[in-house]
């Protein structure tokens, strides 16, 4: 390709040289040195004031302003003033065609590319910057120039954003969100975008992030700031070059456009910014394409929305594809009206509308009272999810949200299963009889109310006794609830595996035994020296009667606590012995597991469960299904020093909420590894955790975990 010529410059450039503090043959010299797809030029001079004016040359990519500005903006440049350009050069002449036969091809430099960029800045920086603060600049450029010129637009993007992110926590990240005017203007070969708001640190980056999250290509810009205003002027082209003409994609372009720019001046808050970035550019066309789209973006452009969004999908992919993507037309309202997340949805509220869901309407499909349920269901849960995400509730409000949805729920879906099997085969009786009674169990964190993100459902379903039901169609008792518990269980739907799942595997025999029990198959299976084992002795703690006959309910409990509080000693030789195979068998090799390693939660919830057993004969007062509210009651009865205690409750709150932060990140309730320190999945993870340094979280995971290990070596002391 022959060399540049000013022939090859753009008009406007030449007309600008004086401003930025060069010539057009400096330009022809930068432009020079782009021989191929990842060269980068850069050239900076100090223009008095401690401004600088700096030119850089580099070849012309989709996304590389956008990239360009963030570099700006994370290293605390201020642009005051910028001209963009794109330098097409001239094309290589046609060789004359050989007289003989080709001759041996030789090895050859890459091609240089014929679109180039000329980018001219004028910069006041945010501090005083040393040479060497230059030279991370640059070296910031052209690292993330080269990954987009390797087709790795993505990774420059979130490394810029990352920077950015960075600095706007430093500076406190606490600019108000100024109005934006845009005019869009068709012309020949490109639209033109006039835009005029108060100038901000980073405006540049956040606008031109827009453009490219809309897939707008910038061919040329002037940036202009005048009495701390903006005024800024692009042409824009599609992506394939063609001007944007079509009215609708106009209308786009001026909604959308400040509508993602504003979301990058909130990207701060998210814990994985680019991430945030990413799935609300996909979000925005998402609804731009709908009918009425572009009239429906307008409900995201309240501030606490947007800083609701930035809170969300900075910290979870999962929740965008199934929240956002999958259940839109539910789960919108939510969103656009952030403000109600200050408040709880009381539970008697909650109850009364799931009741409503599953009553059958007139023009109801069968399973039309099971969707309403789980749209109810899922509604609700997002939103205690986005309240607890946001920080406007802590770890305890949050599970006991949770465990009041997920007893409405149970309990709704209950009372229809029941009408459906009551129409077909009458309601079920005893052998006198009277009603058969009935009673739903929580077991686990929701028998304890301390579900959290992703928790199962563990329950346990009981009858009273054997018998028939009165219908035309009779059956016995037992049939009857075994339909009854598949129907409940089929009757709630999880979002995606382990996501509210019910679980029936506690139940007397496990997967072996029946799906409902009697009370006297209850009695007879957890006795001294029946078939249960040590391990659900311990669960049973945490028995929890939520839904049912009242007398059922009261009887469970009663012989619970005639097995679980006998006064016999627990065998905490085979609690270790179990714990070493949890340890070994449920933990990948060289992974440490929230749940499972050794000094893990699990660790400090059989602490507090072995320690009930052992005393809860003598003192009935420390009988509680929760983990947290069992160790206060411990310490109260003066059964654990109040200082050990207290460092139990810590822990078990911290490794709750890191499990919670695992969980919500990955979308998935069984993989609990912690990332490796030093990874940036643990940078993330601790954004999300909200520690200051990766360093802090690394050492707060150390001194809990050491603390549930050694909590083993004191037990005899407190039995």
């Amino acid at each position: 390709m022959p060399p540049l010529t000013l022939d090859d410059l753009p008009p406007e450039l030449l007309q600008r040289h004086e401003r930025f503090a060069t010539t057009a043959q400096d330009d022809l010299a930068l432009l020079e040195q782009v021989q191929s797809l990842t060269d980068v030029a850069t050239r900076v001079r100090s223009v008095g004031g401690g401004a600088h004016a700096l030119t850089i040359a580099a070849a012309d990519q989709l996304g590389a302003l956008a990239v360009l500005a963030g570099n700006f903006a994370a290293h605390g440049l201020d642009i005051r003033e910028a001209d963009l350009f794109t330098v097409v050069a001239s094309a290589d002449p046609l060789p004359a065609a050989p007289r003989r036969a080709p001759p041996r091809r030789r090895p050859t430099a890459p091609t240089r590319p014929r679109r180039l960029l000329l980018d001219h800045f004028l910069v006041q920086p945010l501090a005083t910057l040393e040479p060497q603060h230059w030279a991370a600049f640059e070296a910031g450029v052209r690292e993330t120039l080269a990954l987009v010129a390797g087709g790795a637009l993505e990774a420059a993007m979130e490394r810029v954003i990352d920077g950015v992110a960075l600095r706007a926590r430093v500076t406190s990240g606490s600019e108000p969100l100024y109005p934006v005017a845009i005019e869009l203007t068709p012309e020949a070969d490109t639209t033109r975008l006039e835009i005029q708001s108060v100038d901000s640190a980073g405006f540049l980056f956040e606008f031109a992030a827009a453009l490219g999250a809309l897939r707008a290509n910038v061919v040329r810009a002037e940036i202009r700031t005048v009495d701390h205003e903006t005024r800024d002027t692009f042409w824009l082209t599609e992506a394939d070059g063609r001007p944007v003409t079509a009215p609708h994609r106009l209308e786009e372009l001026r909604v959308a456009t400040t509508l993602i720019k504003h979301f990058t001046h909130v990207l701060h808050r998210a814990a994985e910014p680019a991430q945030a970035l990413h799935q609300f550019g996909a979000l925005v066309r998402s609804l731009a394409a709908r009918p009425q789209g572009v009239i429906a973006l307008g409900d995201l452009s309240a501030p606490e929305v947007l800083e609701t969004l930035a809170d969300l999908l900075g910290v979870s992919r999962f929740l965008w594809e199934d929240f956002l993507r999958m259940q839109h037309a539910n789960l919108f309202p939510v969103l656009a009206s952030a403000g109600s997340l200050a408040y709880r949805t009381p539970r008697d509220q909650l109850l009364a509308e799931s009741l409503a869901a599953v009553q059958p309407q007139a023009d109801d499909a069968p399973e039309s009272p099971r969707r309403r349920l789980n749209d109810l269901k899922d509604r609700e849960m997002f939103r205690t999810d986005l309240r607890h995400i946001t920080g406007r509730i802590g770890f305890l409000e949050f599970s006991r949200e949770l465990s009041d949805v997920a007893e409405v729920t149970v309990r709704s879906a209950a009372t229809l299963v029941h009408a459906e099997l009551q129409a077909a085969h009458g309601e079920p009786r005893l052998a006198d009889g009277g009603a058969c009674g009935w009673a739903i169990c929580a077991l686990g964190k929701f028998g304890g109310r301390e579900l959290g993100y992703a928790s199962d459902i563990e329950l346990l379903f009981l009858y009273e006794d054997d018998g028939l039901t009165d219908g035309p169609r009779p059956i016995s008792n037992h049939e009857y609830y075994e339909a009854f518990v598949r129907g409940v269980r089929d009757a709630i739907t999880a979002r995606q595996e382990g996501i509210f799942e019910l679980d029936l595997r506690l139940r007397p025999y496990g997967a072996k035994g029946a799906l409902a029990t009697s009370l006297r198959g209850f009695a007879e299976y957890y006795r001294e020296h029946g078939p249960a084992e040590q391990f659900e002795r311990m669960a049973l703690v945490r028995l929890r009667p939520f839904a049912g006959s009242d007398h059922v309910r009261v009887e469970a409990v009663r012989r619970r606590d005639a097995w679980v509080y006998s006064g016999a000693r627990l065998n905490i030789d085979e609690v270790l012995h179990l714990r070493h195979r949890q340890a070994t068998e449920l933990t990948r090799t060289g992974t440490v597991n929230a749940k499972y390693s050794p000094g893990a939660v699990v660790d400090l919830e059989y602490f507090v469960q072995a320690l009930q057993i052992e005393h809860g004969a003598s003192h009935a007062d420390v009988r509680a299904p929760g983990t947290l509210e069992g160790a206060e009651l411990l310490i109260r009865a003066g059964l654990l020093p109040p200082l050990l205690g207290g460092k139990l409750q810590d822990a078990y709150g911290f490794m709750r909420r890191l499990i919670d932060g695992l969980r919500v990140v990955r979308g998935n309730a069984k993989d609990l590894a912690i990332p490796e320190p030093g990874t940036r999945a643990f940078a993330y993870l601790a954004r999300r955790l909200h520690f200051l340094e990766p360093a802090d979280l690394d050492r707060a995971i150390r001194v809990r975990m050491d603390f549930g290990r050694s909590l083993w070596t004191h037990f005899e002391d407190y039995r």
